[in-house]
């Protein structure tokens, strides 16, 4: 790609917001966005990122100030989401107003000239289509619920979400897909598309498949299909070094990091890193 790596990431960020935007409700203050989910308080379904440059300290402040109090009031934590390099005096002014790191994640890009396809010979994906069956597109909500819950406390599939996810693949939202194992499921991922540009994110395997190249497998036939419809590049935001590894052996390469940082009043560990492989 000819344009700099700061446009770039610039782009991305810019598609990543506008996705996310159409399924939260959006309150702008100051140079930031919250994006709060009305159906759930999950933390990482529920957050801010800055939109426009940042102004003052003072009024950086004074945002945040407003932002917390628009989340307590929903009672939500106050989350942020956002490009490292783009966003350099971010962090100080988060960890002045109350908030940690909450993770960094490596930030990684895929076009189709460094894609590689990979293919585990006893693993079957299945794309979704709005028409899939009940059962499949139960598997799809189920399969991350249980990955990323702790203490196998993940509720099963409501029909509200089963009929989102639905919506949200019939409008080309999202594309999703479902692994499987000698006909079992055995793990799940999913893409965002905006632009030509693409998120791949939600990409989780059951305990007992791990290590089978499911995870692999699954994110290669998601990239293909994003590529072959006319899209110029995914990204994503690795859980940890195990999963980088497993990005760049299809053809990922770093490029920044994604930073998340939570306030301190209220937040509580609700999720963990879903293992890849």
């Amino acid at each position: 790609m000819e344009e700099s790596l700061k446009t770039l990431l610039s782009r991305i960020e810019a598609a990543n917001t506008q996705v996310t935007a159409k399924q939260r409700e959006v309150i702008i203050v100051g140079s930031f966005q919250a994006m709060i989910n009305p159906t759930t308080d999950l933390t990482w379904l529920n957050y801010a990122v800055p939109i426009a440059p940042l102004g003052t300290s003072a009024e950086v402040a004074q945002a945040l100030v407003e932002l917390r109090h628009i989340f307590r009031e929903r009672d939500r934590i106050l989350r942020f989401e956002f490009t490292e390099s783009l966003w350099s005096t971010l962090p100080t002014a988060l960890e002045d107003a109350g908030l940690r790191t909450e993770a960094r994640h490596p930030m990684m890009l895929c076009t189709p000239t460094d894609f590689h396809p990979y293919q585990a010979s006893a693993v079957q994906v299945q794309l979704l289509t709005p028409d899939a069956h009940p059962d499949i597109l139960s598997a799809c909500v189920a399969i991350p619920k249980q990955c990323f819950s702790l203490n196998n406390t993940a509720q099963a599939p409501t029909n509200q979400e089963i009929t989102e996810l639905k919506e949200q693949i019939h409008k080309g939202m999202m594309q999703g897909a479902l692994a499987y194992i000698n006909g079992i499921p055995a793990g799940v991922g999913f893409t965002l598309p905006m632009l030509g540009i693409s998120e791949l994110v939600g990409v989780a395997t059951l305990p007992a498949q791990r290590h089978r190249g499911v995870a692999a497998t699954l994110c290669s036939t998601l990239i293909k299909d994003h590529f072959k419809t006319g899209g110029e590049l995914v990204w994503l935001a690795a859980g940890d070094a195990i999963a980088q590894a497993i990005y760049e052996r299809i053809g990922f390469y770093l490029v920044d990091a994604r930073l998340n940082y939570i306030d301190t009043y209220g937040a509580t560990e609700q999720l963990v890193s879903p293992i890849l492989i």
